[in-house]
């Protein structure tokens, strides 16, 4: 299943109005008859910068955006640690398939669940393609012994074909 990145990026927005505050209640004993007149209107305040991002299998970009929804989406209420409640909004996604190397282990996984899911095919032609991709994945396998061995076989011709310094100095 493809896997794919995923970022939400959102701001979010919330109605301030003080509560609570009054200037009348701790005064000096030298203040008298202090009248609190504070009317404090109410604010918008928005804050931008939310982002989240993760990383999801799902069968196409959609589904991606999907999730993406379930876990953030326009309209959604959230508390922040002071108590606020906020609303997220102006959400957008981006969604990003992530593209994962061909390597031999993974072209083997990919084909032998292909055969496995194959309807209609014989049990002969199934036993003939497992022959065959054991063979290549045998093969191949042998190919990268080899030339590790030849590598570390070149490695040792080069140091013995070095003049050593005994020779050298005699």
């Amino acid at each position: 299943m493809p896997k794919f990145n995923v970022t939400v990026s959102f701001s979010l927005r919330t109605t301030i109005e003080p509560e609570g505050i009054r200037f009348d209640r701790d005064t000096p004993d030298l203040v008298t008859d202090l009248e609190d007149q504070s009317y404090f209107r109410t604010n918008e305040v928005d804050a931008d910068g939310g982002a989240i991002s993760f990383e999801c299998e799902c069968e196409s970009e959609e589904e991606a955006e999907r999730l993406a929804e379930e876990i953030v989406y326009d309209g959604m209420e959230v508390e922040d640690d002071s108590g606020f409640t906020w609303l997220v909004d102006d959400r957008s996604v981006e969604v990003e398939k992530v593209e994962i190397p061909m390597d031999l282990d993974r072209a083997t996984t990919l084909v032998e669940a292909y055969l496995a899911e194959m309807e209609g095919m014989d049990d002969d032609l199934k036993e003939a393609f497992s022959f065959l991709m054991d063979t290549v994945v045998d093969q191949a396998r042998r190919a990268v012994e080899l030339a590790s061995t030849i590598t570390e076989l070149r490695s040792e011709v080069r140091r013995l074909t070095q003049p050593t310094e005994e020779i050298v100095g005699a």
